[in-house]
């Protein structure tokens, strides 16, 4: 599992390293408006939704480590092509192969899910947790510290070639040190992808579960909206680089690794998962509500409160859809509640963006405030038999 786990890692860090705290900057270099940078992030999220289930199904039947090494080429030859860029058009070029190939993921939980059991499965899946949390705590730090404050076209390109040497270094430690997890494989035909994600669309439908759902998009619509605009909200407000994005991710990353490494664990002894669910919810209302006060001193206290509502939110959220779901469709409804942070994540970075744009700076902040509160009346005031099912 540890050969896995360290893979995953370095594949986030190469990741991580440009997304966040380095394409807006280059992207903005480059004549992109804010819209073109949160769209430039949702496109990867868009890919994801309609591939992950055909690549996981394909590793059925070609085994998990060819399409794990797939990913290592795919965004080796992303990133090359970003380090290599000179316009906006080649930018999202590099980001549709990377969205179209990424299977760290979809491929990546069926590798954990191979090589444990019903025993220590939720381990297995904890560790595949802090390789992610770790990653993006890591990567963003590595490419601000590259890029620098006072960043270049050259000092940009160079967090790049950074992310294609960790790329080059995974696709050899994949094939010469990973060992192909899958024991027996399977038919597959693409009918069976495309039954799955029509399959997943039922499940979303279906009357007990949809509140879950619903809930998931929205919180994940307004967090992935913060996510894509952050860097040039610092860059506006504070005159920040990449180096600032940085160890904001830094301070992101190590509330989310605090949270749901110990601190849930603690706390579910304590308080319900519906109790914990509500004390996230206001956490995040809090922190989008601090962010337009545009004190330095708070955006600290703004990061610690999103991160610690988004960490608490998702997996009490997870569990609750696998506890409301039949035993033959607890997969498949978690598989759901994935796709559905996907479809959050493409739907709310352009629409934080057009507002960002359009309206100014910190609207979109105001916006998430109103919108969930909004929300909140529906599943935690309201007597719709909805939002008795779910809280």
């Amino acid at each position: 599992m540890i050969k896995f786990v360290f893979f995953l890692f370095l594949d986030v860090v190469a990741f991580s390293g440009i997304l966040i705290s380095t394409l807006p900057f280059l992207i903005h270099n480059y004549g992109g408006d804010i819209f073109i940078i949160t769209l430039a992030f949702g496109s990867f999220s868009f890919f994801q939704f309609f591939v992950s289930p055909f690549w996981g199904g394909l590793s059925d039947k070609l085994g998990r480590k060819p399409l794990l090494l797939m990913n290592c080429i795919a965004e080796l030859i992303a990133n090359i092509i970003l380090a290599l860029s000179g316009s906006v058009f080649i930018i999202f070029l590099s980001r549709v192969i990377a969205g179209l190939f990424k299977t760290n993921v979809s491929v990546g939980t069926a590798y954990i899910a191979d090589i444990t059991d019903e025993h220590n499965r939720a381990k297995g899946m904890g560790m595949f947790g802090v390789a992610f949390g770790l990653g993006f705590t890591i990567g963003p730090l590595i490419g601000g510290l590259i890029a620098g404050s006072d960043f270049t076209f050259k000092s940009l390109s160079n967090v790049a070639w950074f992310a294609c040497s960790i790329n080059f270094i995974n696709l050899l430690y994949v094939f010469f040190f990973l060992d192909e997890s899958l024991k027996e494989k399977k038919d597959y035909k693409i009918e069976y992808s495309l039954e799955k994600f029509k399959s997943q669309f039922k499940t979303i439908a279906n009357q007990k579960l949809f509140p879950f759902f619903i809930l998931i998009f929205c919180i994940h619509l307004t967090f992935s909206g913060m996510e894509g605009t952050i860097a040039m909200w610092g860059k506006e407000t504070f005159t920040w680089g990449p180096r600032e994005i940085g160890f904001i991710m830094l301070l992101a990353g190590l509330t989310q690794i605090l949270v749901q490494g110990g601190l849930l664990r603690i706390l579910l002894k304590i308080f319900s998962e519906k109790q914990l669910i509500r004390s996230g919810y206001t956490s995040l209302i809090l922190g989008f509500l601090i962010i337009p006060s545009s004190n330095i001193n708070l955006i600290p206290v703004a990061i610690i409160l999103l991160c610690y509502g988004i960490g608490v939110t998702g997996p009490c959220i997870n569990s609750l859809i696998s506890k409301a779901s039949p035993p033959h469709l607890k997969g498949l409804a978690l598989g759901s509640a994935y796709s559905s942070q996907a479809a959050a994540r493409f739907f709310g970075q352009p629409l934080a963006g057009f507002i960002f744009l359009h309206l100014g700076k910190n609207y979109h902040f105001y916006f998430d405030v109103v919108f969930l509160l909004i929300l909140a009346f529906f599943y935690f005031f309201s007597n719709l038999k909805h939002a008795k099912t779910l809280l």
